[in-house]
């Protein structure tokens, strides 16, 4: 849903357990590749940024659990 209407086919997800990690493939993104593509973006690196900029709800039990919380003073 957030790049919806940037790219025109699906979106397959990739989990990356050993490194805690999503590896996201999106089809269409760049009109066949970033060597065929008219678009700006350098392979990708748009959409990479615009990913690591979300902000993601975990529930507090999750987070725990993958070893995310630090120490509370």
């Amino acid at each position: 849903a957030h790049f919806k209407g940037v790219i025109t086919g699906d979106v397959e997800r990739y989990e990356l357990p050993n490194l805690r990690a999503l590896n996201f493939l999106l089809h269409g993104a760049l009109d066949g590749g970033g060597t065929l593509s008219l678009k700006t973006d350098a392979q990708g690196k748009v959409f990479s940024t615009a990913l690591l900029r979300l902000v993601i709800d975990v529930p507090e039990a999750e987070a725990e659990r993958a070893g995310l919380l630090t120490a509370r003073a």
